[in-house]
């Protein structure tokens, strides 16, 4: 194994999940679409640390990584956006921050540094000094109790708060929920059938488009959906 992969839950509200990741070897890592943007500590062999923000990807992207790094990712949950930024980051894109020392500076607020234990408090930190916002609507979106608004509004908010539509958010988590049950041993048919895809060359399709990878390859897969966070799968429509 190249990589060691950890990841927890979280009972903060605004986070989905937290990740640290140890590299045993050189390599290349296929990030996979998971529904979320994220905050990222990679430390480099040497101990050089960057910091940086990370967009809502729609689609793999291949990241090289080298022997020794290790990092700590905080996803956030599909509610949460930067209020200091005019336009939701997509994709790829990424924006690197400054760091001085243990800490790290985020438009004109310095932090300390993301590790694995801290991110509750780090958030915490940044919603107070007015960093992060979060969409009621978006948020109710997803609890038992919806908040009341037109159909049209909800997708609005959605597109604005995550910068995609809340159909691609919803296939993304459905593909992420196959493929974790999928890796937990379920007969695929079963799978298919409980997250309401019309059959499994259908299922198969989605996992291939949305995570890059087919049934047959998806231990390369480490970056999944929680079971336990904020922003569950709902119906495709």
């Amino acid at each position: 194994m190249a990589q060691k992969h950890t990841q927890r839950a979280s009972s903060h509200p605004w986070i989905d999940t937290v990740w640290q990741t140890v590299c045993l070897e050189d390599g290349v890592y296929r990030a996979t679409p998971d529904g979320s943007w994220d905050l990222i500590l990679s430390v480099a062999p040497d101990g050089e640390p960057t910091i940086f923000l990370s967009g809502q990807a729609a689609e793999p992207v291949d990241v090289p990584y080298v022997a020794g790094e290790h990092s700590v990712v905080i996803s956030f949950a599909a509610h949460v956006y930067l209020s200091t930024e005019s336009e939701v980051r997509t994709g790829a894109t990424i924006r690197l921050l400054p760091v001085q020392g243990e800490h790290f500076n985020l438009d004109g607020t310095d932090l300390p540094l993301p590790t694995f234990a801290n991110a509750e408090d780090l958030i915490d930190r940044m919603i107070r000094a007015g960093l992060l916002k979060s969409d009621d609507l978006v948020a109710r979106a997803f609890s038992e109790r919806p908040k009341a608004a037109s159909k049209r509004s909800v997708q609005q908010h959605f597109k604005r708060t995550t910068g995609i539509t809340m159909k691609d958010f919803q296939m993304i988590r459905r593909a992420q929920e196959a493929v974790r049950r999928l890796k937990s041993g379920e007969a695929p048919a079963a799978v298919a059938a409980d997250l309401g895809f019309s059959d499994q060359p259908h299922m198969i399709k989605s996992i291939k488009n949305i995570m890059g990878h087919l049934p047959s390859d998806l231990e390369l897969v480490h970056k999944l959906w929680a079971p336990g966070s904020k922003s569950r799968p709902a119906p495709v429509k």
